[in-house]
């Protein structure tokens, strides 16, 4: 990496793509012990205000399908630039909201704002990296993205204490703010920009898809994400409902989930990389599958927390490898590749989430598990015929 890329060095570049990378669980994880108080505050039910998190996916997925074209032809600073711009003006919006259509209007603004910034993350780092150390950097960003979802809930349920909801939305203007910064001070990466039109630009998307090798990769490991999207749709009701617990101490078992989730990119980097790759992945659904039974048998709370994070453990240790396969399938298109990775995650565990919450179940435990249980198993059988393939 050039030392002249990010004016504060090298390690803070490092730091800086994984906080752009991080923009979604932030945007979502810190303000999940406060959905309780929203509703009661807007003078809405909780179905409504759930809207906020799944429509929020939805919409910063679907951005990033724009902004990854986009950073091809004009750019990864000046798409990071609009992007931490849009996202500031939302969050305090958000935080002055007087109803619940107001919020959910500047909330679909936020998460377009937060898109570009999450999507400039994998960019920025496949513009500069290749081979083993981009496979190095992958996993340290993705290790230290998982403190996110174990830190968010904890510092939304901290404000709660002293302040209303509006606080956790303030906080993330200040996010976006720091997001701008470093924006402000990261030089431009993309080195050959797209010298065709935007719209010819945007159709690339398109070109990437119909890629033989890259296709089955990205909908095989985009479904991956759906059994963490549902804990993370049914755990406030789940331990604040189900079990009783306050937002502190539901954040509190949140974030154990998030701990040992956060060891599963280490283990890749230090141990599971040196193993075949497909004997490693197909390891890690097996792992999966046999939670996704765990917790349908042990719905305790211990047994959902514990259970549960083996899930999300396994889930999380195939991302790595996952994302250098996909990236290393295509060559080029580096924004519409990498927008493609993030989006399809995204847009699966939306789905994870609106499934998991339906009223077809006994449960919401119950319905996180049944979820993990069928994406692992049929996970596991797609990856063994790719491999014979």
């Amino acid at each position: 990496m050039s030392k002249q890329i990010f004016r504060l060095g090298n390690t803070w570049l490092i730091l800086y793509l994984t906080f752009l990378g991080a923009f979604a669980p932030l945007s979502t994880d810190m303000y999940l012990p406060s959905l309780p108080h929203m509703a009661e505050s807007l003078n809405t039910s909780y179905s409504y205000v759930s809207l906020s998190i799944s429509g929020f996916l939805l919409l910063f997925a679907l951005s990033m399908l724009f902004w990854g074209p986009f950073s091809d032809k004009y750019g990864r600073k000046i798409t990071l630039i609009l992007g931490s711009s849009l996202y500031i003006i939302a969050s305090i919006a958000i935080a002055l909201a007087p109803n619940i259509i107001f919020l959910l209007i500047f909330r679909g603004l936020q998460a377009i704002g937060s898109g570009a910034m999450a999507g400039m993350s994998l960019a920025v780092a496949k513009d500069l990296m290749r081979g083993t150390l981009l496979e190095r950097v992958v996993s340290i960003m993705q290790t230290l993205m998982i403190v996110t979802p174990m830190v968010a809930p904890v510092i939304g349920g901290g404000i709660l204490i002293i302040t209303s909801w509006r606080g956790v939305f303030w906080c993330l203007s200040l996010f976006g703010l720091l997001a701008l910064f470093g924006a402000i001070n990261l030089r431009e990466t993309c080195q050959r920009k797209s010298d065709r039109s935007l719209w010819q630009t945007l159709g690339r998307i398109f070109v990437v898809l119909q890629n033989k090798t890259f296709l089955p990769y990205l909908l095989l490991f985009s479904a991956l994400s759906m059994p963490f999207m549902a804990y993370l749709g049914v755990s406030s009701t789940v331990y604040q409902d189900m079990f009783g617990l306050s937002p502190q101490s539901f954040s509190c078992f949140f974030a154990v989930n998030a701990a040992i989730s956060m060891l599963a990119p280490l283990a890749h980097l230090k141990i599971f990389r040196f193993y075949q790759r497909n004997l490693v992945i197909a390891t890690h659904l097996i792992v999966m599958a046999i939670g996704g039974i765990c917790v349908l048998l042990n719905q305790t709370i211990l047994g959902f927390c514990l259970f549960y994070a083996l899930i999300t453990f396994s889930g999380t240790a195939i991302r790595p490898p996952s994302t250098i396969l996909m990236l290393e399938s295509i060559e080029g298109d580096t924004g519409a590749v990498t927008s493609l990775i993030n989006c399809g995650g995204l847009l699966c565990g939306s789905l994870s989430m609106v499934l998991a919450v339906l009223p077809v179940w006994g449960n919401p435990i119950d319905a996180a598990a049944t979820i993990s249980l069928s994406i692992s198993c049929w996970g596991l059988l797609t990856w063994i015929m790719l491999c014979r393939r």
